[in-house]
């Protein structure tokens, strides 16, 4: 008698402490996952990306989006006209092609997308298959309430509760704030000292520049036709950019990868569009390379920390103000209209010969160097 007195009590004690953490996070909704509004501010939603960006995209069903890694989560306004409304940026931080086929493969399944901007980066192709190792379950019969008799949702809701007077980090368009890039920058000693610790390791931990994602024999090409074969199957829209990230930014792979590396990954990429636009039978998608050498991608790095750049957090992130450009660009209405270049096979080659050119005269390598990776 006593040993099943002692069950009921324990199990009573479980159903308690679950229906606590059940209702807890419930009422703390630290992800924005149940509308439940108690607490409206989300302060660490960005650290679970990859299942808030979708519950919210499936939640507004966009027509048009905006996808890549970090640099578009914080640039690309999908407020901007030249998206069709409801628009989102469905933007994770460095998310691999791997996943973004699946957003995309997602978004394309709910049946309202009809535009994608894709935003493409080096790092992409090469970086790790997936950040999260159940990250394929978030697409299987999405529920919400999974998440909620959590260990990590309840860390998270208590994170929420104590700083419950901060704003969450992502707009309701999943536009990242630029709140969290402000105090780095400050936190860091200023632009150029921030640049110059990333820059100095940001290419160091990829092994490889084969298109092969890290610890895998996967080629990521494989991930990029597939997205290329879901738009054209599905009549979306898509226009490709490579983004406008700091001339030093290239260099920092230069040191590292060797500039003709990402030469060849650019043309690797337009060359691959038009294949597969040509078994499709069909026009290839338009590829705009903002990546090059201009006065805006060359902006003055401000060495006084008090000082803020314009268009750029570090030479990696570039701010909305440049993001707005870019999309001004692609509507064809801005007054830039040396700023970004239309590709295809026939100007390829000349692209990269006058990229080669343009390094020459856009930044002094050895000095770059000297004050980066200390090299004499």
């Amino acid at each position: 008698m006593k040993n099943k007195l002692w069950i009921k009590i324990l199990l009573c004690l479980i159903a308690i402490v679950l229906s606590s953490v059940f209702l807890f996070n419930y009422i703390m909704d630290p992800y924005g996952l149940y509308k439940t509004n108690f607490f409206l501010n989300k302060p660490i939603d960005a650290t679970q990306a990859r299942i808030v960006k979708l519950f919210k995209a499936k939640d507004i069903d966009p027509v048009s989006i905006v996808i890549g890694t970090s640099r578009a989560d914080l640039a690309i306004d999908p407020d901007h006209r030249y998206f069709k409304k409801p628009s989102y940026n469905l933007s994770i931080s460095g998310a691999s092609l791997y996943e973004i086929k699946y957003y995309i493969k997602e978004m394309i399944l709910e049946g309202n997308v009809k535009d994608i901007l894709l935003v493409l980066d080096w790092r992409m192709f090469n970086d790790l298959l997936k950040k999260v190792p159940e990250f394929e379950t978030y697409f299987d019969n999405f529920n919400p309430y999974r998440y909620i008799i959590n260990t990590q949702t309840l860390k998270d809701s208590y994170t929420t509760f104590i700083n419950r007077d901060i704003q969450s980090m992502y707009y309701k368009n999943g536009l990242l704030s630029s709140n969290g890039m402000n105090i780095h920058v400050k936190n860091s000693g200023g632009h150029l000292s921030l640049m110059k610790k990333e820059e100095n390791f940001y290419y160091s931990i990829f092994p490889t520049d084969s298109n092969i994602y890290i610890a895998t024999k996967h080629n990521s090409f494989d991930d990029f036709k597939e997205i290329l074969d879901l738009s054209y199957n599905n009549n979306i829209k898509l226009d490709i950019i490579f983004g406008p990230s700091h001339i030093r930014q290239w260099e920092a792979f230069a040191y590292y990868h060797d500039i003709e590396n990402w030469y060849k990954w650019k043309k690797d990429v337009v060359l691959f569009v038009e294949k597969i636009a040509i078994k499709k039978n069909k026009i290839p998608f338009r590829i705009m390379d903002f990546s090059v050498y201009h006065y805006f991608t060359s902006e003055m790095v401000q060495s006084k920390p008090e000082i803020a750049m314009q268009y750029y957090w570090e030479s990696s992130h570039y701010k909305k103000e440049l993001g707005d450009i870019v999309l001004d660009r692609l509507l064809d209405i801005s007054p830039y209209k040396d700023f970004g270049i239309e590709l295809n096979s026939q100007n390829i080659d000349n692209h990269i010969k006058k990229l080669r050119d343009d390094r020459e005269k856009y930044i002094d390598i050895k000095k770059y160097r000297q004050e980066v990776f200390g090299e004499n």
